[in-house]
C-alpha cells in the first residue's frame, strides 16, 4: 500500500440486510431506544422499508438526513473523517466510490462484524460478516464498495441499469415505430440515435421548433451513457490503489466526447437542464420524446408526470447496455452505533428489500440473485405500458462490463460535463473547450 496525505484533492472533488450474536461474541443488543443517524441524498433510503423497519423494530429511530450528493460525499464526509464525528451510515455514490476506497480508515471493515440476532425473525442468519453476503450481489458493484487494502467499506444498494424512456404518442406523431422491439432496432449504434433524432425533428411544426421541443431532453446526457459502455474510463487499474491517469489517452474518452458533441450539434436535444422546473413541466407537456432513464428515473417521471401515465414505454440502449449512478451504504469508522447500523444496512439491502424497492421505486438491485427469479423477470410496469421493465433491465445490466473508478472520478467528469456545456451554450468551439477541459482537469490533479 502507498502511504498517502488524507484528503489530498478533497476540495476539487466536492465542488460541485441479515443477524447473529454481536461483534465478537458479545451479547445480542437489548431493546433499548437507540437512534441511527443515516447521511444521504436522493432516494437512496427509502421511505416504504423505513416503516417497515420501524415496524420491526420500534426501539430503532432512524433519524435521516438528506443533503446534495457533492457536498455529501465531499466536504461534509471529509469533516466528519477528519473530526472523527458524524452520521452512523453514510451513502457513498460510485462516482466518489474510487475516492473513498483510498481512505478506508474512515470506515468501519464490515469483513469484522457480524449481524446480531435483531433481523433472525426476518429472515437474515446471525453471525454473518459482510464476506457471507458477497455472493448475493454483482461481483463488479460489491467491488466498488471495497476498499484498496482490501476492507469492505460499504454494501451496493442499486444499479442504474440504462435503457430509453420514450413517449409513444410522440413517436407515432412524427411516423416512428412506436413497438419498443422496433423502436429499439431504430438505434444499434449512437449514429442511428442521432439519425432518429435528426428525422423526429424534421416532423416538427414550425411553432414546435420555435416552443423549443425537441427529440431528447438534453443532448449531454450521451456522453455519461457512452463511457459506461466502455471497460476504462479515466484511469487504468495497473495494479495500485490509485490507477494510472489515462483520461488524456483513453479513446472511448474522445469518443463519448466527440459524438456527444455531434448530437448537440444536431439540435436533437432541447437543452433543457435535467431536474429544472422546466424539465419537469417539459415531461407534462410532452416537450421531449426521449429522456436516457437508469431504472430509478422510471419514478422519477411517474412522480413528476403523472398524468402522462401509459404514454410512456422502455427501448433498448444504442449500443447494448448501459449503467448510469449506483450507491453503497456504508458504516463510518467514528459510528456510535455500528452494531445497529450494520443489521440496518444487511436487512435493507438484502435481495428481498431489493426487490421491494425496484417495485415501488424502481431502482434496480444490484442483488444479482434476483436476476433470474421471476418475480423480477416477469415485472411489468403499467405506467410505462406494461413494459417487462424487470426483464429489459436484467438483461442491459448483464451486458456492463467492470470500469475501475478512480480517486477523482467525480472532478472530472464535472470538469468534461463544463466543457459540454460550453459547447451547447455556443460559448466555445468543440476544439476550444477540449482544450479548456483539459486545463481544468490538469489543475484537479495537481491540487
Amino acid at each position: 500500500m502507498r502511504k498517502k496525505t488524507l484528503f489530498r484533492g478533497s476540495i476539487a472533488v466536492s465542488t460541485a440486510a441479515i443477524l447473529a450474536a454481536g461483534v465478537l461474541g458479545t451479547p445480542a443488543r437489548a431493546a433499548d431506544p437507540v437512534t441511527i443517524t443515516i447521511w444521504t441524498f436522493g432516494d437512496v433510503i427509502q421511505r416504504q422499508l423505513v416503516q417497515e423497519y420501524k415496524n420491526l423494530h420500534p426501539e430503532i429511530t432512524l433519524q435521516i438526513k438528506k443533503s446534495d450528493l457533492d457536498p455529501l460525499n465531499g466536504t461534509n464526509m471529509v469533516t466528519a473523517c477528519t473530526s472523527k464525528t458524524g452520521p452512523d451510515i453514510v451513502a457513498v455514490e460510485v462516482q466518489y466510490s474510487g475516492y473513498w476506497r483510498s481512505y478506508p480508515k474512515c470506515f468501519t471493515d464490515l469483513r469484522k462484524m457480524k449481524t446480531s440476532e435483531a433481523n433472525v425473525a426476518a429472515g437474515i442468519p446471525a453471525g454473518k460478516t459482510a464476506l457471507d453476503f458477497k455472493k448475493n450481489y454483482l461481483p463488479w458493484r460489491w467491488e466498488q464498495g471495497v476498499g484498496y487494502d482490501d476492507s469492505v467499506i460499504g454494501f451496493p444498494t442499486d444499479v442504474g441499469g440504462l435503457e430509453v424512456a420514450y413517449r409513444i404518442d410522440l413517436f407515432k406523431k412524427a411516423g416512428l415505430p412506436t413497438e419498443r422491439g422496433a423502436v429499439g432496432k431504430l438505434w444499434p449504434t449512437w449514429d442511428k440515435f442521432i439519425a432518429t433524432g435528426v428525422k423526429y425533428n424534421s416532423k416538427l411544426s414550425a411553432a414546435d421548433k420555435k416552443a423549443g421541443k425537441g427529440f431528447i431532453d438534453n443532448a449531454g446526457t450521451l456522453y455519461a451513457a457512452i463511457m459506461n459502455q466502455g471497460t476504462e474510463k479515466y484511469y487504468k487499474n495497473d495494479g495500485t490503489d490509485t490507477g494510472k491517469l489515462i483520461y488524456d489517452t483513453n479513446p472511448q474518452v474522445k469518443k463519448a466526447w466527440d459524438t456527444t458533441i455531434k448530437a448537440t450539434e444536431a439540435g436533437i436535444g432541447t437543452r433543457i437542464g435535467q431536474y429544472t422546473s422546466d424539465w419537469n413541466i417539459g415531461m407534462n407537456k410532452g416537450t421531449f420524446a426521449t429522456i436516457l432513464a437508469p431504472a430509478w428515473m422510471m419514478d422519477y417521471i411517474k412522480q413528476q408526470a403523472p398524468d402522462t401515465a401509459g404514454k410512456w414505454d422502455i427501448a433498448d440502449l444504442p449500443g447494448g447496455g448501459g449503467n448510469q449512478g449506483g450507491t453503497q451504504l456504508t458504516v463510518p469508522s467514528y459510528a456510535q452505533h455500528s452494531q445497529e447500523a450494520y443489521d440496518f444496512i444487511t436487512w435493507y439491502l438484502a435481495p428481498e428489500q431489493q426487490l421491494k424497492v425496484f417495485k415501488t421505486y424502481g431502482l434496480f438491485p444490484a442483488a444479482s440473485v434476483l436476476y433470474n427469479d421471476p418475480a423480477l423477470l416477469d415485472y411489468k410496469d403499467p405506467f410505462f405500458n406494461n413494459a417487462p421493465v424487470g426483464k429489459i433491465y436484467a438483461e442491459g445490466v448483464s451486458k456492463v462490463k467492470p470500469i475501475f473508478e478512480g480517486k477523482l472520478q467525480r472532478a472530472i467528469d464535472q470538469a468534461i460535463g463544463a466543457g459540454l456545456g460550453r459547447v451547447a451554450a455556443k460559448k466555445m468551439t468543440a476544439v476550444k473547450s477540449w482544450a479548456q477541459v483539459i486545463v481544468d482537469i490538469k489543475k484537479v490533479i495537481n491540487n
